[in-house]
């Protein structure tokens, strides 16, 4: 039952890692360059000498923002792998990593939406007549998920210390997202935007913590 719960865990943090790194590399596509583009004019015209390059973009977006949330939901139904399941920290991590699968599921959304109409009307994107309000709730919510995360890995750090069931979690990961989400929050608060990227470069980053920090835990258990 270990292992599978395990299996479970590591499949969950490769979701994550799936999921970011698919939508990071649409994001660093070289039609990118439109985001960055002041003149609606020149993005037009970027867009309408890219169009194929603009549609496979928006399919990676939408399939990295769609898989992330789900390896979330995976993480926070096998918070409890090889813990003291009495725990309080590890009631409240799970607790906070359920908050941020629902923060980021309901950001997906959001997302989802803005980037289908992007697909479908790329110059409506391009001349700025699409509502903003879609991004900047899936932003706004994506960070929350990040902060409830983050907050969720160093309870379950926490309760892995006092239990010794397993290797001690690192707390980087935990304070990655932490302060990640505090300083894009601030960036995003301060200048009315923020490349999604950087979310998913940290949580591409977790993901890979996290399978690692499984293996060492399962590397300790096996025989001799």
């Amino acid at each position: 039952m270990v292992r599978r719960i395990r299996g479970d865990a590591t499949a969950a943090a490769a979701v994550m890692v799936a999921g970011s790194a698919t939508f990071l590399a649409g994001a660093f596509m070289p039609v990118s360059r439109v985001y960055v583009e002041g003149d609606p004019q020149r993005k037009l015209a970027i867009l309408l000498a890219n169009p194929g390059q603009w549609s496979a973009q928006q399919v990676l977006l939408a399939a990295g923002t769609a898989a992330l949330p789900v390896g979330v939901v995976m993480l926070a139904r096998h918070w409890d792998t090889g813990s003291d399941r009495g725990s309080q920290d590890l009631l409240a991590g799970q607790r906070l990593a359920q908050g941020a699968a629902l923060a980021w599921v309901a950001g997906a959304g959001l997302f989802l939406g803005h980037l289908k109409a992007r697909y479908r009307d790329p110059e409506a994107f391009a001349l700025g007549n699409m509502p903003v309000w879609p991004f900047q709730g899936y932003m706004r919510l994506s960070l929350a998920g990040m902060a409830a995360l983050g907050g969720g890995l160093l309870a379950r750090a926490r309760a892995h210390a006092d239990s010794g069931a397993l290797p001690r979690d690192p707390s980087w990961p935990g304070w990655l997202n932490v302060g990640g989400a505090g300083v894009f929050a601030t960036v995003l608060v301060s200048t009315g935007d923020l490349p999604p990227l950087m979310v998913y470069l940290v949580e591409l980053t977790t993901g890979v913590a996290l399978i690692r920090q499984i293996r060492r835990g399962a590397n300790r258990e096996s025989p001799a």
